[in-house]
């Protein structure tokens, strides 16, 4: 394991999908470089109209708070209040070790109970997700050049998806805390073949479709003067989607598993 590395960055993500399809993504992060330190807060909401708003700011940036199986995010500056409750046991991995600095997953809820609670919006209440990076190196240089990456987060089978493409590709798909061998990723199924299982993505509906990255350090070179010449151009003008899909969980001998779906396309 690296300790050259002057970036790091700590990135909490959460989200919750009520039955009715409203859906929150929400952001937490704290990031360093050279002898700089900044942090991060963004939300994004699809509303009942399938309708995106999203908010975003630095500094005085809260963390979430950690009490057994249960996570709290409140951020009064948003109005936004967020608590998930583990439904699901935690998942943990490495998803890069080299001289150069790591790259640590760790899923502590594959699958909650949500209550999140948006200024004076109806609460978005239902199933969420919440997961937690850790890295020491700066993503472009890990090699690949699209991400995948999803969850279905249902309480009896939570599938979490994570596939990176380029100059190797690695692909990781969880279905609880069981690693998937040979699992096979793309935006409209996850195919998990020796178990003879199957998850169909459908009805996917835009949350976000933009160069995030390069809006994201356009605003943070003012905390962190010279971070763009830090960052090669082709990571800047990465484009990310994401989206709400209805997912199906087929396995054979069992009735299907339904659920709401968020899943993203990153390329550099």
């Amino acid at each position: 394991m690296s300790t050259k590395s002057n970036f790091k960055l700590k990135k909490w993500y959460f989200d919750g999908i009520s039955e009715d399809g409203r859906a929150i993504v929400c952001y937490s992060a704290v990031m360093s470089w050279r002898m700089l330190t900044v942090q991060y807060a963004s939300y994004l909401y699809l509303d009942g109209n399938n309708q995106a708003h999203s908010e975003s700011r630095y500094r005085d940036a809260p963390l979430p708070v950690l009490e057994n199986d249960n996570i709290r995010w409140e951020d009064g500056k948003f109005r936004i209040k967020g608590e998930w409750h583990a439904a699901a046991a935690p998942v943990r991995t490495k998803l890069h070790d080299s001289e150069e600095g790591y790259l640590d997953w760790h899923c502590y809820q594959p699958a909650a109970r949500c209550h999140i609670q948006l200024r004076d919006e109806a609460p978005v209440t239902g199933y969420g997700y919440a997961e937690c990076l850790e890295m020491t190196i700066p993503p472009w240089k890990m090699g690949f050049s699209e991400l995948r990456w999803g969850r279905l987060a249902h309480p009896e089978s939570p599938i979490v998806w994570i596939d990176l493409r380029g100059e190797s590709n690695r692909s990781w798909v969880f279905n609880g805390q069981e690693l998937i061998r040979n699992g096979d990723v793309s935006d409209t199924a996850i195919q998990m073949p020796d178990q003879q299982m199957n998850l169909s993505l459908s009805g996917h509906t835009p949350i976000e479709d933009k160069q995030k990255i390069m809006e994201v350090v356009q605003s943070l070179i003012g905390w962190m003067p010279g971070f763009d010449q830090f960052t090669p151009l082709h990571f800047l003008k990465a484009q990310e989607t994401k989206w709400r899909s209805r997912g199906a969980l087929h396995t054979p001998g069992q009735p299907e598993k339904s659920g709401w779906v968020i899943h993203e396309l990153v390329k550099f």
